[in-house]
């Protein structure tokens, strides 16, 4: 299977931003319809249409670390907002997409969660209360 970005929940112009800014870079966008398939057969069919079904974004690689580090500043670069990336695994291949989704999504707002948590922490200067005295 050959390296790959796919798209899901990109508009048209978030698109062509995207594969600009990754000359040289399979960009491909997943239709709707490619929900049950497997994200192996999706990778290697690179299906033809649409991928602005979705109201958040993903973006998937499918490539080796320097290729995923490579995508994931470039597409930071263009500001986009809010945006999932993930990356092929040889399990996440096996499984379908519609099931991927939903644990990204899990996976992203844990993070996300983590995320104001510790700055939430760093904002009181300690995981401790604060308890004055007086």
């Amino acid at each position: 299977m050959d390296e790959g970005v796919f798209l899901i929940g990109f508009s048209e112009e978030e698109v062509q931003r995207i594969k600009g800014a990754l000359k040289g870079v399979s960009v491909h966008e997943v239709p709707k319809e490619c929900l049950t398939w497997r994200l192996g057969e999706i990778v290697e069919r690179r299906p033809d249409g649409r991928g602005n079904w979705h109201e958040r974004r993903f973006l998937i690689t499918h490539g080796d670390n320097e290729l995923i580090k490579r995508v994931i500043s470039a597409v930071r670069s263009l500001r986009l907002g809010r945006v999932i990336f993930v990356s092929t695994t040889p399990i996440s291949l096996g499984r379908t997409l519609d099931d991927l989704i939903q644990e990204w999504i899990e996976e992203d707002e844990y993070f996300r969660a983590y995320q104001r948590a510790r700055r939430g922490i760093k904002g009181r200067g300690g995981p401790f209360l604060d308890i004055k005295k007086g």
